[in-house]
């Protein structure tokens, strides 16, 4: 499967859940998406192989995608696409020391209860 990074036309935002404000009825912490930083990247089809897998494992509602390779991202962080938060449920790197390295991100939507 080839990447072709000019087909990177879309951003994503990296951060964690925390607090992002607070109520001002009862003074309570508000919980959100804390954006940290932000990259360019693409969708990637996933194969039918890999949608098998992921749905004999319970896992549903996820994407593929790609950046160009980075260290500092781990499956602690959350995923803000447009106005959806998706966790890291699978990351697949490529840490060669090619100048063009890729990271494929699995992301599962992040369903909240309430």
């Amino acid at each position: 499967m080839a990447i072709n990074p000019l087909e990177f036309n879309e951003r994503a935002e990296f951060g964690v859940e925390g607090t992002t404000g607070y109520n001002p009825k009862n003074g309570n912490p508000t919980k959100g998406f804390m954006p940290a930083f932000s990259r360019w990247f693409g969708y990637i089809n996933q194969s039918l192989n890999q949608q098998y897998t992921l749905a004999g494992e319970s896992i549903t509602n996820t994407k593929l995608i790609a950046i160009r390779h980075d260290a500092g991202i781990n499956d602690q962080l959350n995923v803000r696409i447009g106005g959806d938060v998706y966790k890291i449920i699978l990351i697949s790197s490529d840490d060669r020391s090619a100048r063009e390295t890729f990271d494929l991100l699995t992301l599962q939507k992040v369903v909240k209860n309430g």
